[in-house]
């Protein structure tokens, strides 16, 4: 039996003023948690700062996988040739002699002769991530019992190495990890990046853990290398697309704690254009999903913005909506501001964050960071360093059978 087009029409009105409340609470929950995050984050880094110092400190091995000259990649790595600590070696991991990383290593050889550094290229395979294959050809290299893991896109102030190995001093402590921020973006595209983490992933993270949860960022990793092997070392982490959240998780397991050093490293992004920046939201959106499908799901009160600005299309604007939508913006800007402005204040940020008028493009960073998270509903497969893979669960990769796989486009 057909329903009554009179009872659709309530039916529907009722929808749009569900959706309209729904979206106000969103919109009140997000205004409220912007601050939160902003005075949370000034409290975890004043308590971080007052840690003591390690003496003395123990020698540190650093493992940089790289692959390709990025854009700013020998002032990154040069960065970690300045670091003011007694004893370290770097190793630089690549898997091709011809990969145009290997001039820029050679001419940090050149200039800075005084350091302990290696290079190690190989192709072997452990996995299917190919910066964990990369550092696992390092591995028996390293030296020192300290391994610290780092992305060959971070920037790093020379007290980086002694503000990650303090918390070794605790013998209970297994990893340390480090909050990041981007720096040096240019052009929209690079903008709408850095704003992804500045503006959304630094303050939610700096919320969540100086309420006490702890978890491993990519950026900078130090490890001691009892805690590594006992979590299963890099042959636990091959087929994993995120890698630093397996291998947090991995440690604690084994019975080991993680910790956060004081400060945050910078991560210069290096966008090349709108499809290439969504396709990193929706890959990012797609792992915490399989990864954590009970917070992803939760976190759709964070798009307030997006959602309010849906209600004001759907069901026509009003004060409410409009005065919400302005005080998020305002909101969540002054919270980044406020944050970026701690980091610098404690001498652990580098000062080079984008400039205050990209806070102008919140909005349109709104509204892509929903569209992804929507777009993480919709499938598990992510194209990732020029593969297509399904993401299982814990972010296991499985790759796409090239029957399977949506065609490339063919360039003009």
């Amino acid at each position: 039996m057909l329903a009554h087009p009179a009872a659709l029409t309530r039916g529907a009105a009722l929808l749009r003023e569900a959706f309209g409340g729904f979206a106000t609470v969103a919109g009140l929950f997000t205004l409220a948690f912007a601050p939160v995050t902003a005075v949370l984050g000034r409290r975890l880094l004043g308590a971080l700062r007052r840690r003591p110092a390690l003496k003395p400190l123990p020698p540190v091995t650093v493992l940089k996988p790289l692959k390709g000259a990025e854009a700013g990649l020998y002032e990154n790595l040069a960065s970690f040739c300045r670091q003011d600590y007694p004893c370290f070696q770097l190793l630089f991991c690549l898997q091709s002699p011809e990969d145009p990383a290997l001039a820029v290593v050679s001419r940090l050889k050149r200039d800075f002769p005084g350091v302990d550094m290696e290079v190690v290229v190989s192709r072997n395979r452990i996995g299917y991530n190919p910066k964990v294959n990369n550092m696992a050809n390092a591995y028996p290299f390293a030296k020192y019992d300290l391994l610290l893991m780092s992305d060959c896109d971070v920037l790093a102030l020379p007290d980086l190495l002694s503000r990650m190995a303090a918390p070794f001093a605790d013998p209970a402590v297994g990893l340390v990890t480090s909050f990041y921020e981007a720096t040096g973006s240019h052009g929209l595209w690079g903008h709408l990046e850095a704003l992804s983490i500045n503006a959304s992933f630094l303050p939610r993270a700096m919320a969540a853990a100086s309420c006490g949860m702890r978890f491993a960022m990519g950026a900078a990793m130090m490890v001691r290398r009892a805690a590594f092997e006992a979590s299963g070392a890099f042959a636990n982490l091959a087929d994993h697309i995120a890698d630093d959240f397996w291998l947090g998780e991995s440690i604690r397991e084994a019975g080991w704690r993680i910790e956060i050093s004081a400060g945050a490293v910078e991560s210069v992004p290096d966008i090349r254009g709108a499809a290439e920046h969504f396709r990193h939201l929706v890959r990012w959106a797609r792992t915490i999903r399989v990864c954590q499908p009970a917070g992803y799901a939760a976190s759709v009160v964070e798009h307030g913005f997006t959602l309010l600005t849906l209600k004001a299309v759907l069901l026509g604007p009003d004060p409410l909506t409009l005065a919400l939508l302005g005080a998020i913006w305002a909101a969540k800007a002054s919270a980044s501001l406020d944050l970026g402005a701690a980091l610098a204040g404690s001498g652990a940020g580098l000062g080079g964050r984008q400039p205050a008028r990209a806070l102008l493009l919140l909005p349109l960073a709104e509204w892509l960071a929903f569209a992804a998270w929507t777009a993480g509903w919709g499938s598990t497969r992510v194209h990732w360093r020029g593969e297509d893979y399904e993401v299982q669960p814990q972010g296991r990769l499985t790759p796409v059978p090239a029957a399977l796989r949506a065609p490339v486009p063919v360039e003009p």
